[in-house]
């Protein structure tokens, strides 16, 4: 059996974490990621992401950043291109 690339098992992420994934996927990428640990921190990185994102608490920004990531939202979408493609 060949063994992963980092771009094949970067390309099957999705697939290689979900539940379901085919026993074959699951053990080509863990046979990979025992040697590369550029792959190991990336998957490792997107399921704390997973996690983070499945998580039930409500994350409360404090008012002061909500409202300066308010008016950085606001400033992106006032510069960004109409549908005319041109600039508001």
């Amino acid at each position: 059996m060949k063994s992963l690339t980092c771009q094949e098992v970067l390309d099957q992420l999705s697939e290689y974490l979900d539940d379901d994934a085919r026993a074959e996927l699951v053990h080509e990428v863990d046979d990979h990621l025992g040697t590369c640990i550029h792959c190991r921190a990336e998957v490792d990185t997107l399921r704390r992401t997973i996690e983070i994102y499945r998580c039930e608490e409500k994350v409360v920004l404090p008012i002061a950043l909500s409202e300066k990531l308010q008016r950085a939202l606001d400033q992106l979408y006032r510069s960004a291109p109409d549908r005319s493609g041109e600039r508001s």
